[in-house]
Parts: C-alpha cells; structure tokens; sequence
C-alpha cells in the first residue's frame, strides 16, 4: 500500500467515525511529604486530556498512572485513576471519582522508596471536544500497531508510518547503544523494552511535554515521536526505562542524567556555559525547579554532572547516592556521600567540564550519530568543531567530508561548497570529489564553474560515469540539449550506477518530446527499465526516497499521475533534506499541471521557491509559475 493510499483510508475511516470525542482536560500534582516539616512538598504539576473511555497512561516523578474517564457532563467528571509504584517492591493504588470541575481528586499515603510517601491530586479542570481524526490511534488497542523484535527491544509502529519503513536504522540506533549501556552498567534484568514509535502524540499517552517522549517503566514501555518535522526518537528513552527498571526511583536528576551518560553533552555544555544561560546546580536539584527549568539546560546539567560524578568518583559511589536518594533529601545526600559542599562540587563539576578532553574521533562519532537521527543542525556543529580540531592529513580530510555533507543536509550550499573545495584541494585526484564539488556549483547557479569541475574529473578518471551523468545535468541546466542528450546515452550504455535508472528517465525525458516514434518507444522502455531498477532498490532498502522520487518521475513520463503523485508524496513524507524537497515538490507540481489541478501546482512550485532547493529547481519552479508544464 502506498502512503497516499494509506492517508486516504485513514481519512476514510475518521470520516466514518465521530471525529470530535468529549474529553476533560485534567491537572494533576504530585508531592512527597517532608517528615521534618509535616507537610507536602510540591514535586511535579503538570496537565493531561483525557478522552472518554480511553485510557491515557504514563509515569510521574515515582509511580505510573493511568486515567480513565466514564462518564461526563457540564459540571462534574467520573473517572478512574490507577497508580502502580516502581518500587521494588511495586504497590497497586485503584479508585474512582464523580468531581465536580476545579475540586481535586485525592489519593494519598502512596508508598515510595525507604519510607518516603507521595499524594497525588487528580482535578478535572474542565470538558472540551477533542478531535482525534487526526491522531487516531491507540497503543492499547490490539492491532493499532505492528512490531519486529531485536537482541533487547521490541520496536512497535504504526504500519506505513516512519517507524515501519526506517524501523532498521532505529533498531541500529537503539542496539548498538544499549549494548554499551548495559555493558557500563552491569544490567542483568530479564526480558525486554517496548518502544513505541508514534506518528503522532497518541491521546493514550501522557507524554512528557519537555521532550515529547514518554517512559513507563512499570510496564518496560517507552514512546517517541517519529513524523515528517517531528523525531524524538533517541536512545535516551531506552537508558531511562532500564536505569529506573534495574536501579529503582531516584529523583530525575540523577536518572535522566545517568540515562544521558553516553550523550555529547560535555560539548553542547561549554556552548551553554559560553552563553552564560548556566543555572545554580542547587535549584535543578530540586525535582519541581528541575522539572520547571528549560529542558536544554537541565538535561545538560544533569547528564554532565553525573558523568563527572562516575567519571572522577567511580560509578559504585553514585550508585551508593542513587539508592539514598530521593525528591526532598537529594542535595544533603550529595553531600554526604562525597563529603563536600554543594558549592564547591559545582565548582568541581565546571572545571571537569572545561579540561574534559573531547578527542576527534569523539567529534566524528557525535556528527555520524546526529545525521543518523536526522538531526542535521547538531550534525553541523560537530561537523564544525572537528574541522577546528583536525591536526592530521586524516582528520582533515574526515572532518571536512562530515561538513560538507552536514552543510547539504541543512540546505546551505555554498557552505557545503567551500567544504568540498578545501576537501578536494586536499584529495585533488579523486574524481568523485570534482564531481560532488561541480553538483555543489550547480545547486548555487554557477554552472561555468561546475562545467569545468565535471571535466577535470573526467580528466583524472575518464570512466567516471557520475561525472557525464552530471555534466549531462549541467548542459540541461543551461537548456543545451541536444548535449545533454549524447552524455545521458553515453551514461546509460556505461557501466556503473549513474547508467541505472536516473540516466535512463532523464534521457526518456528527452526522447518522449521526439518527432520520431522510435525515440517515444525507447522512452517508454527507459521508464519502465528504471521503474524496476528502482522497485529492487525500495525493497533492499525500504526508507529509499531517492527511489521513490525517481518511480514518481517515471511514471510521470508514462502519463500515469496517479502512481506518479503516490510515489512522490512517499518520498516527500520519507525526506528530511530541503534539496530533495525542492526537487519533490517540483515534480509533485508538475504532476498537478498534467492533472489539471493548477491551484495545487503553484502551492507546490511555490514550496520549491521557499526552501534552500537548488537554484535549477528555483529557475524551473518560476518558468512554470507563469507558464503550465506539459509533459
């Protein structure tokens, strides 16, 4: 099923159905009662909307909850709200509520680590109409979501969603991970984690707003976004789910910096601390300024103050504060197990910051990693520092190559331009180097430049098809043909991979504009070869855009625009990279004019105009502003 198909019957079926649900939006807050002063001290506040008969679950600071509203009206709400404590040992808390909006439902005495207790305060705050056409699903529901297993996880996602066609790197990602994690740690618990990998934020959720993720290690189950703008997934939700499973509760300092332990977050730090946004770490140690404070700079405060901690005391000695730790008796428990004021470990923990020592390879490492996660912006900043760190011939020649990539993935590419030119002025008889150089040129409209790059290249490797192939773009770029065409059936009757399939559709784009019938009918046999050439590579590799896009172009030129405008918008729903959106939305535009939809074309040529797209997309996009394509 393809993805527009997939989106139409999810249409269909919120059609079917009423969209709008009644739902309440509820408050809750969690404290944990201070002994020494009698009285309860706030941990956590935080909202929740809880739709009728759905239940929305999660954790809270010690124990997961789960809330399900029965019954509802204009002045009051019934529901149920169940507690279960991590323990060891675990505690089951049930009970129901008819409150009237704006009262608090209690429920007291919750049993925590030690002796400590907690009270939860339920208060329905008022109703409200949610619509749920547009996140339908439910991770209760049997068959919402289909999953594949790996060493450690089973990995869950909604069929034809991202999770399912980039399910092989987040498995990657995940395992290679947690196999250091475990590993530093000693974990030896049985059985796995459930992560759940959701197209959008699912209403069965509570999800923690700061990151748009979710943990519920009572159940071994954890959550993240995975959509088109919007990726949350990240190996920290794993690290977490097992430190609180493995270790028990500790107050999310010291569990969401533990989790964060194999992050970079020493170098996003010194960023922080260069900026002079740092906050005293005596407030983050208290779990309701925490939770208060801008996620950035508490997730980095607390990942590289207990990596200090490990790193300068040993890791049995913070595991000595993890098991006497909790919400109200963190910062004298510090104390007490590393005989030194709070004051002077921040003082400690800044200078370990500032002298840490961050190798290349470290800088290397973090870039692969981001551009893995599709975090392009992050990729460039470690592209950049290890650019400024490279002593040797081969971290220069790494490093530079990780720029000029990242600077592509962000969209600006004269940056990725100068890059390629350091790069190639460093590894000047590599042809492919010339070649990715002159595509650079081309993307920044200098196309004299890039000519001239193309043939240097071919100077030095003369079988080096991707540079005809390019060149052949080039002269196309520049309206020349009748070029064009002599270097795209040079590169189609060439061994290597620029003879596949993109030379054949864009010399079938040539030869279906033919007088003679000969050259139309070896079009049609160009897109059909490059049809197939393309399936086999979406089914080695189901994540392919590139391989979409390119089935999208050809059934274009077979004058099939329904298949055509299904493979496109699957490559624009799988792309993260604004060439290739400018270069999607090209087509999908094209694909409107031949429909005849010339409202939805100019939406489309207008997005090629408003994203870092190539500069012979832009010409192009304009050209057919004003005047419609015809194929």
């Amino acid at each position: 099923m393809t993805l527009s198909r997939y989106l139409l019957g999810l249409a269909f079926l919120a059609a079917q159905s009423a969209a709008a649900k009644p739902a309440v939006l509820f408050a809750f807050d969690v404290y944990q009662y201070d002994s020494s002063r009698q009285a309860d001290v706030l941990l956590l506040s935080d909202t929740v909307t809880a739709i009728k008969d759905l239940p929305a679950s999660g954790f809270l600071v010690a124990f997961s909850l789960e809330i399900l509203l029965t019954q509802v009206d204009t002045s009051r709400a019934m529901f149920q709200v169940h507690v279960v404590t991590l323990g060891p040992p675990a505690h089951t808390y049930s009970n129901g509520y008819t409150v009237e909006y704006g009262l608090p439902a209690i429920m007291r005495d919750i049993a925590g680590k030690a002796s400590s207790r907690y009270t939860l305060k339920t208060t329905p705050i008022s109703v409200i109409e949610v619509d749920t056409s547009a996140c339908p699903f439910n991770h209760h529901e049997a068959g919402t979501f289909s999953f594949e297993p790996t060493a450690h996880t089973d990995i869950y996602y909604v069929p034809n969603s991202l999770g399912e066609y980039y399910f092989t790197a987040v498995k990657d990602l995940f395992e290679t991970d947690y196999r250091l994690f475990k590993s530093l740690l000693n974990l030896n618990l049985p059985g796995k984690y459930n992560i759940i990998l959701c197209p959008c934020p699912i209403n069965s959720v509570i999800w923690d707003k700061r990151f748009g993720m979710a943990v519920d290690p009572t159940r071994a189950t954890a959550f993240a976004l995975f959509a088109p703008g919007t990726n949350t997934v990240d190996p920290f939700i794993v690290m977490q789910t097992a430190v609180l499973r493995h270790f028990g509760y500790a107050p999310a300092f010291l569990t969401e910096g533990l989790a964060s332990y194999l992050s970079f977050s020493v170098f996003d730090l010194r960023e922080l601390i260069r900026e002079n946004r740092l906050i005293p770490l005596k407030q983050l140690l208290d779990t309701y300024s925490y939770f208060r404070t801008e996620p950035r700079i508490a997730d980095l405060s607390s990942a590289t103050f207990v990596k200090y901690l490990i790193d300068r005391y040993s890791l049995a000695r913070f595991r000595a504060l993890y098991k006497e730790a909790d919400d109200l008796n963190l910062a004298q428990k510090l104390e007490e197990v590393y005989g030194s004021t709070i004051t002077a470990l921040q003082a400690e923990w800044l200078q370990f910051v500032d002298t840490l020592t961050i190798l290349p390879v470290h800088y290397k490492g973090f870039a692969e990693k981001a551009e893995f996660m599709r975090n392009y912006p992050a990729m460039l900043r470690y592209a950049e520092a290890y650019v400024n760190v490279s002593a040797t011939e081969a971290d220069s020649l790494a490093s530079l190559d990780l720029l000029q990539r990242a600077s592509f993935l962000t969209g600006n590419y004269y940056r990725a331009s100068e890059a390629q030119a350091a790069l190639t002025r460093l590894a000047s008889g590599t042809a492919k180097n010339w070649v990715t150089l002159a595509a650079y040129k081309m993307m920044n409209g200098y196309y004299e430049e890039a000519r001239a790059d193309l043939m240097t290249a071919l100077s030095v490797d003369s079988t080096e098809s991707l540079a005809r192939f390019n060149l052949a773009l080039n002269y196309l770029s520049v309206h020349d043909t009748l070029t064009a065409r002599k270097l795209l059936q040079e590169a189609v009757a060439a061994p290597g991979p620029s003879g596949g399939g993109e030379s054949r559709i864009m010399l079938a784009n040539l030869l279906c504009h033919s007088v003679n019938a000969a050259d139309r009918a070896l079009a049609t046999q160009y897109y059909n070869e490059a049809i197939s050439l393309f399936e086999q590579e979406a089914q080695a590799y189901k994540a392919s855009s590139t391989a979409y896009l390119w089935m999208g172009i050809a059934f274009l030129g077979l004058g099939d625009t329904g298949a055509a405008y299904d493979h496109l918008a699957t490559a624009r729903f799988l792309e993260a990279r604004p060439f290739y959106h400018g270069m999607i939305d090209l087509w999908l535009g094209k694909c409107a004019d031949l429909k005849n939809d010339r409202t939805a074309a100019r939406e489309f040529y207008g997005r090629v105009l408003a994203v870092s797209s190539a500069d012979y997309h832009q010409q192009e996009a304009r050209l057919l502003l004003e005047t419609p394509h015809r194929q």
